[in-house]
């Protein structure tokens, strides 16, 4: 059975756009507390094996939607052969992040069938930025995941940033979550 999403609850206070919660995202970093993006990376690799996700609610939206994303971000740096520097990674998934991507009720959007269309111009130009936003947090921090932390910590054994990406999360750029790509 897959892992589902903690914001499936009770979602009173958060705005609801397209079906997902809104849940605000902690910008600081994950230190600062859990939110959709940090839960997200956390359950990528355990979802990652499962063929079958029963959807619970809004957050699990979202965590799909994530979920897919991470994987489009793997399958980006794993098209460079070897695997690239973290700062040219950190351009190749900040420039990711900004490409133009489809939004829920267009031609493209891999859930369509989950999400509802945005019922006016500014519920589009909301979902739209908070799916930037998430996406751009998505490749902050998926960095750190991949090469380690950005600035070495002294004395710390192994909390050095690595050259080259970590080869136990790159094994997953393959992998295809519900059969679905963006």
């Amino acid at each position: 059975m897959a892992y589902h999403s903690h914001f499936n609850g009770d979602t009173t206070g958060f705005k609801l756009c397209c079906g997902i919660p809104l849940v605000p995202l902690n910008t600081a970093g994950a230190e600062a507390g859990f939110d959709p993006v940090e839960e997200a990376i956390e359950l990528f690799r355990p979802n990652s094996l499962f063929k079958n996700f029963e959807f619970r609610g809004g957050g699990d939206k979202l965590l799909v939607y994530l979920i897919i994303f991470i994987n489009s971000c793997l399958r980006r740096l794993a098209e460079r052969k070897p695997g690239p520097p973290r700062e040219e990674a950190r351009q190749l998934l900040y420039a990711h992040a900004h490409d133009r991507f489809a939004l829920p009720g267009q031609a493209g959007f891999p859930l369509s069938g989950l999400f509802t269309a945005p019922a006016s111009r500014e519920e589009e130009e909301i979902i739209r930025t908070y799916l930037r936003q998430c996406r751009e947090e998505v490749g902050r921090r998926l960095l750190d995941r991949l090469y380690g932390p950005a600035a070495a910590v002294p004395g710390v054994p192994g909390a050095t940033a690595s050259s080259a990406p970590n080869k136990h999360w790159m094994a997953f750029a393959n992998r295809r979550f519900l059969d679905r790509t963006m």
